[in-house]
Protein backbone atom coordinates (compact mmCIF):
# COMPACT_ATOMS: atom_id res chain seq x y z
CA UNK A 1 0.00 0.00 0.00
CA UNK A 2 0.96 3.71 -0.42
CA UNK A 3 2.16 5.72 1.82
CA UNK A 4 2.18 9.48 2.61
CA UNK A 5 5.05 11.65 3.63
CA UNK A 6 2.66 12.76 6.33
CA UNK A 7 3.28 15.66 9.02
CA UNK A 8 6.37 16.63 10.97
CA UNK A 9 6.25 17.15 14.67
CA UNK A 10 7.59 21.10 13.80
CA UNK A 11 4.31 21.39 11.28
CA UNK A 12 2.13 20.73 14.80
CA UNK A 13 1.19 24.20 16.28
CA UNK A 14 2.91 24.95 19.28
CA UNK A 15 -0.22 24.55 21.35
CA UNK A 16 -0.70 20.87 20.40
CA UNK A 17 2.80 19.69 21.08
CA UNK A 18 2.74 21.31 24.53
CA UNK A 19 -0.94 19.75 25.42
CA UNK A 20 0.60 16.18 23.78
CA UNK A 21 3.73 17.02 26.40
CA UNK A 22 1.51 17.61 29.11
CA UNK A 23 0.08 14.13 28.85
CA UNK A 24 2.95 12.23 27.98
CA UNK A 25 5.35 14.05 29.92
CA UNK A 26 8.85 15.78 28.88
CA UNK A 27 9.38 14.21 25.45
CA UNK A 28 13.09 12.95 24.85
CA UNK A 29 13.23 12.13 20.97
CA UNK A 30 10.64 12.32 18.35
CA UNK A 31 11.10 9.66 15.58
CA UNK A 32 8.80 9.63 12.18
CA UNK A 33 7.11 6.59 11.22
CA UNK A 34 4.81 5.54 8.26
CA UNK A 35 1.68 7.51 7.58
CA UNK A 36 -0.16 5.49 5.81
CA UNK A 37 -2.74 6.80 3.35
CA UNK A 38 -4.20 10.15 5.76
CA UNK A 39 -1.24 12.07 5.61
CA UNK A 40 -1.05 13.36 9.04
CA UNK A 41 1.54 13.11 11.90
CA UNK A 42 2.80 9.32 12.61
CA UNK A 43 5.43 9.24 15.29
CA UNK A 44 7.06 7.70 18.02
CA UNK A 45 7.84 9.50 21.34
CA UNK A 46 10.45 8.66 23.20
CA UNK A 47 9.88 10.16 27.03
CA UNK A 48 11.34 9.40 30.48
CA UNK A 49 8.23 6.98 31.05
CA UNK A 50 8.97 4.78 27.89
CA UNK A 51 7.87 4.73 24.35
CA UNK A 52 4.55 6.04 22.80
CA UNK A 53 3.11 6.92 19.54
CA UNK A 54 1.46 9.83 18.70
CA UNK A 55 -1.02 10.06 15.61
CA UNK A 56 -2.58 13.71 14.26
CA UNK A 57 -3.83 15.39 11.70
CA UNK A 58 -5.91 18.66 11.22
CA UNK A 59 -9.42 18.72 11.43
CA UNK A 60 -10.20 20.52 8.13
CA UNK A 61 -8.82 17.80 6.31
CA UNK A 62 -11.48 14.65 5.31
CA UNK A 63 -9.62 11.89 7.30
CA UNK A 64 -9.58 13.59 10.17
CA UNK A 65 -12.95 12.03 11.06
CA UNK A 66 -11.36 8.89 10.94
CA UNK A 67 -9.32 9.99 13.98
CA UNK A 68 -12.76 11.39 15.31
CA UNK A 69 -14.06 7.67 15.27
CA UNK A 70 -11.15 6.30 16.43
CA UNK A 71 -10.67 8.58 19.59
CA UNK A 72 -14.40 7.55 20.14
CA UNK A 73 -13.47 3.80 20.23
CA UNK A 74 -10.12 3.99 21.95
CA UNK A 75 -11.49 5.30 24.40
CA UNK A 76 -14.36 2.37 25.05
CA UNK A 77 -12.28 -0.52 23.90
CA UNK A 78 -11.87 -3.24 26.64
CA UNK A 79 -8.43 -3.71 27.80
CA UNK A 80 -8.86 -7.54 26.43
CA UNK A 81 -8.60 -6.51 23.18
CA UNK A 82 -5.34 -6.89 21.58
CA UNK A 83 -4.99 -3.71 20.86
CA UNK A 84 -2.63 -0.69 21.37
CA UNK A 85 -3.79 1.01 24.46
CA UNK A 86 -5.28 4.51 23.59
CA UNK A 87 -3.76 6.94 26.49
CA UNK A 88 -4.87 10.26 25.52
CA UNK A 89 -6.28 12.28 22.91
CA UNK A 90 -7.23 15.74 21.96
CA UNK A 91 -8.95 18.14 20.08
CA UNK A 92 -7.44 21.77 20.08
CA UNK A 93 -5.86 24.90 17.78
CA UNK A 94 -7.20 23.09 14.65
CA UNK A 95 -5.69 19.33 15.29
CA UNK A 96 -7.14 15.83 16.45
CA UNK A 97 -4.11 14.28 17.94
CA UNK A 98 -3.99 10.42 19.46
CA UNK A 99 -1.34 9.04 22.53
CA UNK A 100 -1.39 5.11 22.40
CA UNK A 101 1.25 2.65 24.29
CA UNK A 102 4.24 2.10 21.28
CA UNK A 103 3.91 -1.59 20.59
CA UNK A 104 7.10 -3.05 18.90
CA UNK A 105 6.18 -5.28 15.39
CA UNK A 106 9.02 -8.14 15.08
CA UNK A 107 7.86 -8.08 11.22
CA UNK A 108 5.17 -7.21 8.88
CA UNK A 109 1.85 -9.15 9.16
CA UNK A 110 1.53 -11.71 6.21
CA UNK A 111 -2.13 -13.31 5.95
CA UNK A 112 -1.03 -15.95 3.30
CA UNK A 113 -1.04 -19.74 2.97
CA UNK A 114 1.30 -21.33 5.39
CA UNK A 115 2.40 -18.05 7.50
CA UNK A 116 2.75 -17.89 11.08
CA UNK A 117 0.64 -14.79 11.17
CA UNK A 118 -2.75 -16.62 9.64
CA UNK A 119 -3.60 -18.79 13.17
CA UNK A 120 -3.09 -15.66 15.17
CA UNK A 121 -5.09 -13.30 13.08
CA UNK A 122 -8.02 -15.14 12.36
CA UNK A 123 -7.78 -15.91 16.45
CA UNK A 124 -7.79 -12.03 16.72
CA UNK A 125 -11.18 -11.74 14.43
CA UNK A 126 -12.43 -14.28 16.96
CA UNK A 127 -11.69 -12.57 20.06
CA UNK A 128 -13.07 -9.39 18.44
CA UNK A 129 -16.28 -10.92 18.32
CA UNK A 130 -16.50 -12.29 21.85
CA UNK A 131 -15.31 -9.10 23.31
CA UNK A 132 -16.79 -6.64 21.78
CA UNK A 133 -20.57 -8.03 21.79
CA UNK A 134 -22.58 -5.88 22.93
CA UNK A 135 -20.61 -2.89 21.86
CA UNK A 136 -18.82 -0.81 24.46
CA UNK A 137 -20.22 2.12 24.27
CA UNK A 138 -18.61 3.96 21.29
CA UNK A 139 -20.88 6.25 19.88
CA UNK A 140 -20.17 5.29 16.21
CA UNK A 141 -22.24 4.66 12.95
CA UNK A 142 -24.27 1.74 12.83
CA UNK A 143 -22.68 -0.43 9.61
CA UNK A 144 -25.14 0.54 7.08
CA UNK A 145 -23.84 3.67 6.79
CA UNK A 146 -19.93 2.44 5.73
CA UNK A 147 -22.16 0.05 3.27
CA UNK A 148 -24.46 2.59 1.57
CA UNK A 149 -20.80 4.47 1.00
CA UNK A 150 -19.76 1.25 -1.44
CA UNK A 151 -22.91 0.99 -2.14
CA UNK A 152 -23.31 4.03 -4.19
CA UNK A 153 -20.29 4.19 -6.10
CA UNK A 154 -20.95 0.08 -6.28
CA UNK A 155 -24.25 1.04 -8.10
CA UNK A 156 -22.88 4.14 -10.63
CA UNK A 157 -20.42 1.48 -11.61
CA UNK A 158 -23.36 -1.13 -12.52
CA UNK A 159 -25.27 1.48 -14.30
CA UNK A 160 -22.34 2.37 -16.70
CA UNK A 161 -20.38 -0.81 -16.67
CA UNK A 162 -16.85 0.43 -18.13
CA UNK A 163 -15.98 -2.36 -21.21
CA UNK A 164 -13.28 -4.11 -19.64
CA UNK A 165 -15.16 -4.91 -16.33
CA UNK A 166 -15.36 -8.79 -16.18
CA UNK A 167 -17.99 -11.02 -14.52
CA UNK A 168 -20.30 -8.29 -14.81
CA UNK A 169 -23.31 -10.65 -14.50
CA UNK A 170 -21.68 -12.08 -11.48
CA UNK A 171 -21.75 -8.86 -9.91
CA UNK A 172 -25.57 -7.88 -10.66
CA UNK A 173 -26.45 -11.18 -9.40
CA UNK A 174 -24.58 -10.84 -5.88
CA UNK A 175 -25.45 -7.04 -5.62
CA UNK A 176 -29.25 -7.94 -5.57
CA UNK A 177 -28.72 -10.11 -2.87
CA UNK A 178 -27.71 -6.94 -0.47
CA UNK A 179 -29.92 -6.24 2.59
CA UNK A 180 -28.56 -3.89 4.50
CA UNK A 181 -30.83 -5.22 7.26
CA UNK A 182 -29.16 -8.41 7.84
CA UNK A 183 -26.05 -6.50 8.22
CA UNK A 184 -27.22 -4.73 11.49
CA UNK A 185 -26.03 -6.18 15.11
CA UNK A 186 -25.20 -4.43 18.29
CA UNK A 187 -21.10 -5.51 17.98
CA UNK A 188 -18.27 -3.35 17.65
CA UNK A 189 -16.37 -3.71 14.59
CA UNK A 190 -13.15 -2.59 13.15
CA UNK A 191 -14.28 -3.31 9.45
CA UNK A 192 -11.28 -2.77 7.80
CA UNK A 193 -9.03 -5.62 9.06
CA UNK A 194 -6.05 -6.00 6.64
CA UNK A 195 -2.43 -7.00 6.99
CA UNK A 196 -1.45 -2.87 7.14
CA UNK A 197 -4.10 -2.34 9.89
CA UNK A 198 -2.20 -5.79 11.76
CA UNK A 199 0.82 -5.97 14.36
CA UNK A 200 2.89 -8.90 14.46
CA UNK A 201 3.99 -8.71 18.64
CA UNK A 202 6.27 -11.02 20.38
CA UNK A 203 2.78 -10.95 22.11
CA UNK A 204 0.96 -12.07 19.34
CA UNK A 205 -1.11 -10.45 16.65
CA UNK A 206 -2.71 -7.14 17.83
CA UNK A 207 -4.81 -4.79 15.70
CA UNK A 208 -4.59 -0.81 15.02
CA UNK A 209 -6.26 1.96 13.11
CA UNK A 210 -10.28 2.27 14.36
CA UNK A 211 -11.34 5.08 12.03
CA UNK A 212 -13.53 2.92 10.39
CA UNK A 213 -15.09 1.23 13.35
CA UNK A 214 -19.22 1.09 13.48
CA UNK A 215 -21.88 -1.24 15.12
CA UNK A 216 -23.63 -4.34 13.20
CA UNK A 217 -23.45 -8.21 12.99
CA UNK A 218 -20.29 -9.94 14.38
CA UNK A 219 -20.05 -11.75 11.25
CA UNK A 220 -19.57 -8.73 9.38
CA UNK A 221 -15.99 -8.56 10.81
CA UNK A 222 -15.10 -12.32 9.41
CA UNK A 223 -17.06 -11.49 5.90
CA UNK A 224 -15.09 -8.38 5.20
CA UNK A 225 -11.62 -10.01 6.34
CA UNK A 226 -12.22 -12.95 3.40
CA UNK A 227 -11.56 -10.68 0.80
CA UNK A 228 -8.41 -9.67 2.30
CA UNK A 229 -7.15 -13.97 3.29
CA UNK A 230 -7.96 -14.15 -1.14
CA UNK A 231 -5.49 -11.14 -1.95
CA UNK A 232 -2.95 -12.53 0.02
CA UNK A 233 -2.84 -15.91 -1.89
CA UNK A 234 -6.07 -18.19 -0.85
CA UNK A 235 -8.57 -19.41 -3.08
CA UNK A 236 -11.92 -18.68 -2.25
CA UNK A 237 -12.90 -21.73 -0.90
CA UNK A 238 -10.23 -21.86 1.45
CA UNK A 239 -10.70 -18.37 2.88
CA UNK A 240 -13.98 -19.36 3.35
CA UNK A 241 -13.21 -22.44 5.21
CA UNK A 242 -10.78 -20.47 7.19
CA UNK A 243 -13.61 -17.73 8.00
CA UNK A 244 -15.76 -20.83 8.86
CA UNK A 245 -13.06 -21.00 12.07
CA UNK A 246 -14.48 -18.02 13.12
CA UNK A 247 -17.91 -18.64 15.09
CA UNK A 248 -19.79 -15.46 14.03
CA UNK A 249 -19.38 -16.54 10.80
CA UNK A 250 -21.18 -19.62 10.96
CA UNK A 251 -24.65 -17.65 10.98
CA UNK A 252 -24.04 -15.18 8.76
CA UNK A 253 -27.22 -15.26 6.44
CA UNK A 254 -25.96 -16.45 2.55
CA UNK A 255 -27.46 -13.93 0.90
CA UNK A 256 -25.96 -11.09 3.05
CA UNK A 257 -22.69 -12.58 2.60
CA UNK A 258 -22.76 -12.53 -1.10
CA UNK A 259 -24.45 -9.03 -1.42
CA UNK A 260 -21.96 -7.66 0.93
CA UNK A 261 -18.97 -9.43 -1.45
CA UNK A 262 -20.42 -7.47 -4.05
CA UNK A 263 -20.77 -4.41 -3.16
CA UNK A 264 -16.63 -4.54 -1.10
CA UNK A 265 -15.18 -5.36 -4.70
CA UNK A 266 -17.45 -3.36 -6.68
CA UNK A 267 -15.99 -0.10 -4.79
CA UNK A 268 -12.83 -1.15 -4.81
CA UNK A 269 -13.51 -1.38 -8.71
CA UNK A 270 -14.26 2.02 -9.33
CA UNK A 271 -11.45 3.23 -7.07
CA UNK A 272 -9.17 1.36 -9.49
CA UNK A 273 -10.84 3.48 -12.02
CA UNK A 274 -11.47 6.59 -10.72
CA UNK A 275 -9.47 7.13 -7.17
CA UNK A 276 -6.04 8.96 -6.58
CA UNK A 277 -3.73 8.00 -9.21
CA UNK A 278 -1.07 6.56 -6.23
CA UNK A 279 -4.01 3.90 -4.80
CA UNK A 280 -5.17 2.45 -8.48
CA UNK A 281 -3.10 -0.59 -9.02
CA UNK A 282 -3.58 -1.41 -4.79
CA UNK A 283 -7.10 -1.43 -5.43
CA UNK A 284 -7.58 -3.12 -9.17
CA UNK A 285 -5.51 -5.82 -6.86
CA UNK A 286 -8.07 -5.73 -3.99
CA UNK A 287 -10.58 -5.88 -6.83
CA UNK A 288 -9.65 -8.82 -8.44
CA UNK A 289 -9.36 -10.59 -5.03
CA UNK A 290 -12.78 -9.83 -4.43
CA UNK A 291 -14.32 -10.82 -8.03
CA UNK A 292 -12.61 -14.01 -7.32
CA UNK A 293 -14.98 -13.94 -4.22
CA UNK A 294 -18.25 -12.72 -6.11
CA UNK A 295 -17.52 -15.44 -8.89
CA UNK A 296 -17.51 -18.38 -6.59
CA UNK A 297 -20.46 -17.17 -4.19
CA UNK A 298 -22.79 -16.26 -7.91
Amino acid sequence: MPRMTGHRWDDLPAEVRDAIGEATGPIRTVTPVPAGLTAGLAARLDTAAGPLFVKALPDDVPSARLYQRERLVGAALPESVPAPRMLWSGHTAGWVALVFGYVAAIRDVNLGPDSPDLAGALDLVQVLGQELTPAPGADVPPVGDNVEFLRKRADALLANPPADLEALAAYRHARACLDLDALAGDTLLHADLHAGNLLATAGGVRVLDWGLACEGAAWVETALFVPRLILAGHTPERAESLAAQVLAFKSAPEDAVTGLAAVWSLFREFVARNGPAEIRASRARAATAGRAWVEYRA
